[in-house]
């Protein structure tokens, strides 16, 4: 079975939201995992399966390190999820940004090139697109909307460039916005669910933008797949996740106090917009359906639902 071609997996950004997540539906699918983490990491998501997973300290940023962690570990594939996200950065933050998700990537794709690592895969972003009003494809023009989003693109070159001067196979997946049980709570779901469980008024914008939000569940199946469907026909492809369902932040903050049983006056537009406002975006996932034989299935009253569950459960604990 094809599970075996990609029994040994290494993980960056295993503590984080998603990447918690898919350690243990990996650990579930009966996979060798190692995640590499650094010294001060939070490793709370994942203390209760850490003695199923092999631990390595060390910085992406840092060669060495990346060089001697893949060199012991000999992984098959290597799942990138780990990145220093900004939407508006600050001057203090541009050499971070750069070293982890850029040099980070690169020094991770080279010792794969070294130790011959079957296939990467790399976490993008749907920021990376130039802004439409429709449903983006993998064809669309890029024009990245931030700092962030221009140093993923740069990342999505890096992956190419060794997938086809290098054999190392590769996929980048541009996630449009996840969400979900454990997502961080400055986000806009969780954000919403704690001011409505403190009977708060949450401060929001005109709330007219419409985001496809993606529940963290079909985005794990989707990394899922790309190890399933392992080898792809081409050496490097690009990949949206997302629903093509986009939904509006005024609708979501329905849903949200509807399934609360809220009832609070909302003061629509105490915030202002940022001046690089994302004012709609949507996937087109026909190449997902086709490629990795993907598609999400988390209804968003369903997600909703189950994270209003868990930071409920999260607070009462």
């Amino acid at each position: 079975m094809q599970e075996t071609i990609m029994k040994r997996i290494l993980i960056t950004g295993a503590n984080g939201f998603i990447g918690s997540r898919l350690v243990k539906k990996l650990l579930d699918r009966g996979h060798e995992v190692g995640i590499i983490v650094r010294e001060s990491s939070d490793l709370r998501r994942i203390d209760t399966i850490l003695d199923r997973i092999t631990v390595f300290k060390g910085d992406i940023r840092n060669c060495d390190d990346v060089s001697e962690i893949v060199a012991k570990f000999t992984p098959d594939a290597i799942l990138h999820l780990v990145t220093y996200y900004a939407v508006e950065h600050t001057s203090s933050e541009v050499n971070v940004m750069m070293e982890t998700n850029v040099m980070g990537t690169i020094n991770l794709l080279e010792s794969a090139r070294v130790n011959k690592v079957k296939l990467f895969v790399n976490t993008s972003t749907c920021a990376v697109y130039e802004q439409k009003d429709r449903a983006l494809s993998e064809n669309d023009p890029v024009s990245p909307q931030n700092l962030y989003a221009l140093t993923k693109l740069h990342a999505e070159e890096a992956c190419k460039f060794y997938a086809l001067n290098y054999g190392v196979d590769g996929i980048s997946l541009r996630l449009f916005p996840p969400y979900g049980p454990g997502d961080h709570e400055r986000r806009l779901i969780p954000y919403l669910i704690h001011s409505f469980s403190m009977n708060q008024i949450p401060q929001m914008t005109t709330g007219e933008q419409k985001w496809d939000f993606v529940f963290v569940d079909d985005i794990i199946d989707a990394y899922i797949a790309v190890i399933s469907v392992y080898p792809l026909k081409e050496h490097y492809e690009v990949i949206n996740i997302g629903t093509g369902n986009p939904w509006s932040v005024k609708q979501m903050v329905q849903i949200i106090m509807h399934m609360m049983n809220k009832n609070i006056g909302l003061s629509w537009g105490a915030l202002p917009h940022r001046k690089n406002e994302v004012w709609f975006n949507s996937a087109d996932i026909r190449k997902a359906a086709a490629l990795l034989g993907w598609k999400p299935v988390t209804d968003i009253h369903d997600g909703i639902r189950m994270t209003i569950e868990y930071f409920t459960q999260q607070r009462a604990a």
